[in-house]
């Protein structure tokens, strides 16, 4: 037992009233040992599984491994949600509800996830699980169910091969040995053709598939399939500096912008022809593409002389547009840092959250949206300005809403507001 504080910036999360003692504490008596045994058995996914697309409730199992509150074991914990976009620790939280009659009564939370260096967390998350560990052992109580697992996790990270076993589990949203070793195998097999980043960002795509013989076919069908073949003609100078890292939707606005200004783009409309020529397509070939049905995921396969096999899945012109938009900033970014594939799907990882955000900027700019719009946020007027700028009007608001010009909850740029689901 002792007093647990969590504290993100300047919020204390487990600020609360007694409702006992009537007195309102920053930290909170409770076991050590829940949280600890908790963090350990959901490690790897807690660090590779991302939150599931928009609009899409968790699993339970999800939720156990993601929510603080699965600590249990008879503690009143606060409400707090962890979720890995691959590059930085997102931490929701919300107070406790006010017509909810327990001891203890949390009182504050987050208006908006709290991003944390995902390198960072592991560290201070290892350390918290150490310390408990080593103040039981000082106490004579050794060799706990705790110690044990947190040994084998342990001797998993510092094992290059243990450690990708566990992230493809973790990635498919399974927990340590409950994943099908047939179904890692062929996760892996993929890792090494396309890169482990890419199948990173596919694999967590084809965790509703889980419930099939071999969930990760539609990745390997669409491999083997014959697509629209491309050659992208569109390059920029941009460099990321280490010493001052951006948020994905940061780096898809300013990349974005450069690429307008290189093709001399000013205040018009991108057309369809444009969106075409940068990505090397056949116009006659891409609309006259017929995606199957209910594809969840857009690949484009290396093929010969730097070109592409492409895969689109969108069947709506508006979506479509995105989607086109979206393998460009895809090719600009990810294509520089070494990763030769290009993929989209609707996860909230980096990868994802930096498309969209390149996506809508490159075709509805902020600046000339507010230009168009002339300070009129009405439904007709938004309505105009996605005919005009040829984006949906959930791109509009979505773009409004992240920039605080209207209250929305709709989220292109993955700014997400209070809890995700």
């Amino acid at each position: 037992m002792g007093m647990f504080r969590l504290r993100l910036g300047d919020v204390t999360l487990t600020e609360h009233e007694d409702i006992w003692s009537k007195t309102i504490r920053d930290a909170v008596l409770v076991s050590a040992y829940p949280i600890a045994a908790w963090m350990a058995s959901s490690w790897w996914r807690l660090l590779f599984e991302p939150l599931p697309p928009n609009n899409t409730k968790p699993s339970v199992d999800w939720r156990m491994a993601h929510e603080l509150a699965a600590a249990n074991q008879g503690f009143i914990w606060p409400r707090v949600i962890l979720a890995s976009d691959t590059e930085l620790m997102q931490i929701w939280s919300t107070p406790s509800p006010v017509f909810e009659r327990q001891s203890v009564r949390y009182i504050n939370g987050l208006e908006q996830p709290c991003p944390i260096n995902l390198r960072e967390f592991e560290q201070t998350a290892a350390e918290f699980i150490e310390t408990a560990i080593d103040r039981l052992s000082a106490m004579g109580v050794h060799h706990t169910p705790l110690a044990n697992l947190w040994q084998e996790v342990q001797e998993e990270r510092s094992d290059a091969d243990a450690t990708k076993y566990r992230r493809c589990e973790a990635e498919l949203g399974f927990d340590p040995d409950d994943c099908p070793e047939s179904v890692v195998e062929d996760a892996l097999n993929l890792a090494e053709r396309m890169g482990s980043k890419t199948l990173s960002e596919l694999a967590p795509a084809c965790s509703q598939n889980l419930s099939e013989a071999k969930p990760l076919s539609s990745i390997i069908e669409l491999i083997q399939a014959s697509g629209i073949q491309g050659k992208p003609d569109i390059s920029i100078d941009y460099s990321v500096n280490p010493e001052t890292p951006k948020a994905p939707w940061q780096r898809g606005n300013e990349i974005a912008l450069l690429v307008r200004n290189a093709i001399d783009a000013g205040e018009n409309p991108i057309t369809n022809d444009k969106l075409y020529d940068l990505l090397g397509l056949q116009k006659s070939e891409y609309e006259g593409w017929n995606p199957p049905s209910r594809q969840h995921i857009s690949l484009a396969v290396p093929s010969k002389e730097n070109g592409f096999n492409f895969h689109p899945r969108k069947k709506y012109p508006t979506a479509k547009r995105f989607e086109l938009a979206r393998s460009i900033g895809d090719y600009l970014f990810y294509g520089n840092q070494g990763e030769s594939w290009l993929t989209s799907t609707d996860m909230r990882t980096s990868r994802q959250k930096y498309q969209r955000a390149f996506a809508a900027e490159f075709l509805c700019p902020l600046k000339h949206l507010q230009a168009y719009l002339n300070n009129d946020y009405s439904e007709s007027a938004i309505e105009e300005a996605a005919n005009y700028f040829d984006v949906s009007s959930r791109t509009i608001e979505s773009i409004l809403g992240n920039n605080g010009l209207i209250s929305s909850r709709q989220s292109i740029g993955d700014l997400e507001v209070s809890l995700p689901y």
